[in-house]
């Protein structure tokens, strides 16, 4: 079959067209850093952009969640330290108090100190966060909202006022009181050395179930944050892989794109290469 120069020509237009198109892709991925300039460039690749898009949005709201459960526990329980420390504290005082050995004007002195630490621990106790929130939550602990930290996982990020402060009942009225509230029994108790009387039947035992009381709440409390960075590691790790599966369908590989535009420019050349040399032929040569 004959083929003409004419035929040769309009391959090598088609042909420079093509490799021009060519070009100007490679160029702008590497530019833009984008694979696909338009939707209509790769459906499948767009669609599931969209979808990878929507995964980071619900991944950008875990790390709120994670931020805000982290606040929550730190703040509670740099709280719970404090009430520990100071609890420590007023259970040595109620072991002086204890020596029979002292008058009714020692043992106010010693109710002086026992009152200002109950004082700052209502303060600790009752203290609220930035926001203006009870850091230690009054409702019930069924009561609080657990929230999702990565795909699969919920932490209730906050701890109620019962879980650290509340006593068991049988040890709150050993003292004479009928209160389960830690804070008021100590405050009875403080009120007692105040007034010279000698501490009650029962009353270590209070102070022993308050401590206690506390530190099984620092203990949750350490729990709930090891599981919150367990989480927000797995979190990472998921959108890690998420940004890894986007880069893979929407980011331009370089080096891909730099080599289809050092092959589509040297396929260009050579198209306008035989155009040229088509031009320079003679009307003989062309027919």
């Amino acid at each position: 079959m004959r083929i003409s120069s004419q035929q040769i020509f309009e391959s090598g237009v088609r042909s420079m067209a093509q490799h021009t198109s060519d070009v100007m892709t490679a160029q702008e991925q590497i530019s833009s850093g984008k694979k696909h300039q338009r939707a209509s460039d790769s459906a499948l690749s767009a669609g599931l952009g969209v979808q990878v898009t929507l995964d980071k949005a619900k991944y950008a709201m875990f790390k709120v969640n994670q931020d805000y459960a982290n606040q929550s526990l730190s703040t509670a329980d740099s709280q719970l330290l404090n009430l520990h420390n100071m609890m420590a504290s007023f259970q040595r005082i109620m072991v002086q108090a204890g020596n029979d050995a002292l008058g009714s004007d020692n043992r106010k002195i010693l109710g002086q100190q026992a009152k200002g630490l109950a004082d700052a621990m209502s303060q600790l106790a009752n203290a609220t966060d930035a926001n203006g929130q009870k850091i230690f939550d009054t409702v019930s602990a069924a009561q609080i909202v657990a929230i999702e930290l990565a795909e699969g996982v919920t932490v209730k990020p906050r701890l109620t006022y019962d879980e650290c402060l509340k006593l068991d009942t049988s040890f709150a009225k050993v003292g004479g009181g009928s209160t389960t509230d830690a804070m008021a029994a100590l405050h009875d108790m403080a009120d007692q050395l105040l007034q010279g009387s000698a501490l009650r039947a029962g009353d270590y035992s209070v102070v022993d179930q308050a401590l206690k009381t506390v530190v099984s709440a620092q203990v949750r409390t350490g729990v709930l944050q090891n599981q919150v960075e367990a989480a927000t590691q797995a979190a990472e790790d998921q959108k890690l892989n998420i940004e890894t599966e986007r880069s893979a369908l929407l980011d331009t590989d370089l080096a891909e794109a730099t080599a289809s535009l050092a092959r589509s420019n040297a396929l260009l050349q050579a198209a306008q290469a035989i155009i040229s040399k088509l031009d320079t032929n003679t009307l003989f040569q062309k027919i």
